[in-house]
């Protein structure tokens, strides 16, 4: 349940930086609203973005983000870009900011669940036609997700976390995990694998069709993820999947906007809009 709600209006430097980064379709086409939720009975804040003109029901994409805690968050500039960019290409886009107490893929998988949950009740949604994307950790929660639910028709990974042994030094596992962990006796170890996807492949939904979209030069989390899990998953014969390594890509991909845009919007179509 959308506990409270509003409009997100930006100023004019703010569209015209919007206007040049995602388009003119983005400022001009793009509803935005901040969201509070319910998620196992805590608030936890959202965005949702539709087109400003809405005719039928709408195939939905849900939107993981990246980072742990405060980094990471999207705020009102990034959300309007963001998600506005997969709005104008015709989608509900609803996104999770996760709740407070931040499990870095514990509890707070829940509240992508909760999510879910609303975007279906939304009378402007075709609940059948469900889509996922997430970023770095956000790659992480849609592999999670993935174990729980066979709603998703087709999901796109970039930059995801696939192995958190692998990548422990390159984002200071050690630290989020002492956080999280701490004042109990469950093992850092153990924790690890448990949001490991490719030690858990065999249990993501295989109704789901991936995308994998890697960087080969991510200093932040090893594009060797992606080819780990693309090994694992492919030759399922009950969906696709494929991997694109970005030659000289970094972990936001940016030298490459306009041909990861391209991808990904083509993924989605692909799966929600046949």
């Amino acid at each position: 349940m959308i506990t409270k709600e509003e409009n997100i209006l930006l100023n004019t430097k703010e569209y015209n930086f919007i206007k040049s980064g995602w388009g003119q379709d983005v400022t001009d086409n793009i509803n935005l609203r901040k969201i509070l939720y319910e998620s196992d009975n805590e608030e936890v804040e959202g965005y949702i973005a539709t087109p400003k003109y809405i005719s039928g029901k709408l195939p939905v994409i849900i939107w993981n983000r990246g980072g742990f805690k405060e980094s990471g968050k999207l705020d009102n500039f990034l959300a309007f870009g963001l998600l506005g960019e997969i709005a104008s290409w015709g989608y509900a886009v609803f996104a999770s900011q996760y709740r407070e107490n931040d499990e870095f893929g514990g509890s707070d998988v829940n509240d992508i669940m909760n999510i879910i949950n609303l975007a279906e009740k939304s009378d402007y949604v075709n609940p059948d036609l469900i889509g996922m994307e997430g970023w770095s950790r956000g790659g992480m929660m849609t592999y999670l997700t993935l174990t729980m639910t066979k709603k998703i028709k087709c999901a796109i990974i970039i930059s995801g976390i696939a192995d958190l042994k692998r990548n422990i030094n390159n984002i200071d596992i050690s630290k989020i995990f002492s956080t999280i962990i701490k004042n109990t006796k469950i093992s850092t170890e153990i924790e690890i694998k448990k949001r490991s996807a490719v030690d858990f492949f065999e249990k993501i939904s295989k109704n789901t069709s991936i995308l994998l979209i890697h960087g080969d030069k991510d200093e932040r989390i090893s594009h060797l993820d992606s080819i780990d899990m693309f090994s694992k998953l492919y030759g399922n014969k009950y969906a696709d999947y494929e991997i694109k390594i970005i030659q000289g890509g970094d972990h936001f991909l940016k030298a490459s906007k306009k041909e990861v845009s391209k991808l990904r919007k083509n993924w989605f179509a692909k799966y929600l809009k046949y």
